[in-house]
């Protein structure tokens, strides 16, 4: 009798098990690969470097810009640690997931500009 109990334990766990899988990492796409950033009407360009710890940085000549990032209320937002600024600027964006090799456009929150990112293979 205790042997037909077992499938039974089983099915009965199966459930909360599936329930407890987490749920895919949006920004998994990012990690070992590099984002490009452009902003065509504000003359700017970038290659950020995002890692799964939470950080991001952007090599700038010889000088390099670091950040953090987090998700929260269904945004991805980062901001500018290092070098230190004043007035610190969270940009957030909808949170989507997005593949190596795709390109997507986003509106800059402070000017309303295009901006056109892309994920690009490998860190470059």
């Amino acid at each position: 009798m205790k042997h037909a109990l077992i499938p039974i334990i089983a099915l009965i766990a199966l459930p909360a098990a599936v329930r407890a899988a987490p749920a895919p990492d949006p920004m998994a796409a990012f990690y070992g690969n590099t984002a490009t950033i452009a902003v065509p009407s504000g003359y700017y360009f970038a290659k950020r470097y995002i890692d799964p710890d939470g950080t991001w940085r952007e090599p700038r000549g010889s000088d390099v810009v670091r950040g953090v990032w987090k998700i929260e209320g269904g945004q991805v937002c980062s901001w500018q640690t290092e070098p230190a600024v004043h007035n610190v600027r969270h940009y957030c964006y909808p949170v989507t997931a997005h593949k190596v090799g795709e390109t997507w456009t986003t509106t800059d929150p402070d000017t309303g500009n295009e901006v056109i990112q892309t994920i690009e293979p490998g860190r470059n």
